[in-house]
C-alpha cells in the first residue's frame, strides 16, 4: 500500500521549512534546499511509522557531525565568541576522524586520534580550545539531549599547554606599526588602516582587549574623569579603564574624525585581525601579535600600580595568570629598583 506523506514544505527568506505531523508527533526544521527538506520529513516519517521516533531524539545513525551541527546551531550562536566556535565547529565537521564517527560507537579512542593529529598541525594550547568546545558538546549530547549513553571523553588526556608569551613590545617597533599603518595625530585617520595603528597605540596604553576597544562608543568614555567602561568583558565582569594622557589625545584625534560614527574607531573585529597582519608584514615586525599590546601595556602600569590596582585595570580574576602570562618585567628594571 502507498504511504503518503503528511510533511508540508514552505520557502522562507533562508531556505525551506518542512512541516511533519504524523500520530500525533509533530517536527519542523529548516533547510538551505528543498531536497535536504523532503529527505528529513521522510527520514522522520519512517522513525514515527515503525516506532522508532520519539521527539528530541537523536537521528538515526547519527554522528558526531549530526552532534556539532545542533551544538553549532542551537548552542554556539548565544555566546559572545560565536563567530570563532561556529568556525571551529564547520572544521570539525568535516573532520572524518571526528565526523564520520557513529554516536553508538564512538568512544574516548576517537578524540585520542583526534587530539594526537591536530597536535601536528597546531599548538596545544589551540587543542586545549578546541577540546573545551568537544567536551561541552559532548556532555550536553549526554546529560541533556541524551543522544548519548555516556561521557566519551572521560579520560581522555588533555595535550600541554604551550609556555606562555612573554613578548613586549618595544618604543621602536610601536613607532613602526604606526608608520607602517600611516597613523599620526599630523592628518586625520581617514583609512581604516590608520585606525588599526591608532587602536594598537591605544591597546598599548590601556591594556584593553582588541575586542574591547572595536566596540567602544563615545557613550563610555568619561573624558572628566579620564576613564572608559567596558560593559561587557570575557569574564563577563564590567569595569572602569583609567586613560593616560596619550590615551585620552589617541581618542580626541580619532573623534574628530569618526564623531558620528557608531563606535569611537570605526573598526570591525575582523579588519583589524586582517589589517593588523598586513600592518605587521609591511614593519618587517616579527614574532609580535596585536594581543602583546596588552602585555606590553600591563608591564608599563605595574611600574605604578600595585598587583590588584593592576588586575581591576585588566579585568583579572586569577592573579597568577595575570603573573605569569601578562607581567613580563625586564630584569634591569628589577635591579634598578634594588638602588
Amino acid at each position: 500500500m502507498r504511504r503518503y506523506s503528511v510533511a508540508s514544505f514552505k520557502k522562507t527568506t533562508t531556505g525551506w521549512r518542512a512541516d511533519v505531523f504524523k500520530k500525533g508527533v509533530r517536527r519542523s526544521k529548516t533547510f538551505r534546499s528543498k531536497r535536504d527538506a523532503i529527505a528529513w520529513s521522510n527520514q522522520v516519517e519512517y522513525e514515527i511509522e515503525s516506532g522508532h521516533h520519539t521527539p528530541g531524539a537523536a537521528p538515526a545513525n547519527a554522528r558526531m557531525h549530526d552532534v556539532l551541527k545542533r551544538y553549532r546551531d542551537d548552542i554556539s550562536p548565544k555566546k559572545r565568541g560565536a563567530r570563532w566556535e561556529i568556525t571551529r565547529l564547520n572544521q570539525m565537521m568535516r573532520d572524518p576522524l571526528l565526523a564520520d564517527v557513529r554516536l553508538v560507537d564512538v568512544g574516548p579512542r576517537h578524540f585520542s586520534a583526534w587530539r594526537d593529529a591536530r597536535m601536528k598541525k597546531v599548538s596545544g594550547s589551540t587543542v586545549n580550545r578546541e577540546f573545551n568546545l568537544l567536551t561541552h558538546a559532548c556532555k550536553l549530547a549526554w546529560r541533556e539531549w541524551q543522544w548519548l549513553t555516556e561521557h566519551p571523553m572521560a579520560g581522555v588526556s588533555r595535550p600541554p599547554e604551550n609556555k606562555p608569551r612573554d613578548r613586549v613590545i618595544a618604543p621602536t617597533e610601536i613607532e613602526a606599526y604606526l608608520k607602517a599603518s600611516g597613523f599620526s595625530f599630523s592628518s586625520p585617520p581617514k583609512t581604516v588602516l590608520s585606525r588599526v595603528g591608532a587602536m594598537f597605540l591605544f591597546a598599548s596604553e590601556t591594556a584593553m582587549r582588541g575586542g574591547e576597544i572595536c566596540n567602544m562608543k563615545v557613550a563610555d568614555i568619561d573624558f572628566n574623569k579620564r576613564v572608559v567602561y567596558i560593559p561587557e568583558t570575557k569574564t563577563g565582569v564590567p569595569r572602569w579603564v583609567p586613560l593616560s594622557k596619550k590615551a585620552v589625545q589617541v581618542l580626541n584625534h580619532v573623534l574628530d574624525y569618526t564623531g558620528g560614527s557608531q563606535t569611537v574607531f570605526s573598526v570591525t573585529s575582523r579588519q583589524r585581525d586582517a589589517l593588523s597582519r598586513k600592518i605587521m608584514t609591511k614593519a618587517r615586525l616579527e614574532g609580535i601579535h596585536f594581543h602583546d599590546t596588552r602585555r606590553t601595556a600591563l608591564t608599563r602600569l605595574a611600574q605604578k600600580f600595585g598587583p590588584m590596582e593592576l588586575a581591576k585595570i585588566s579585568g583579572h580574576k586569577d592573579l597568577k595568570i595575570l603573573q605569569s602570562v601578562y607581567y613580563a618585567p625586564d630584569p634591569s628594571d628589577l635591579v634598578q629598583k634594588l638602588d
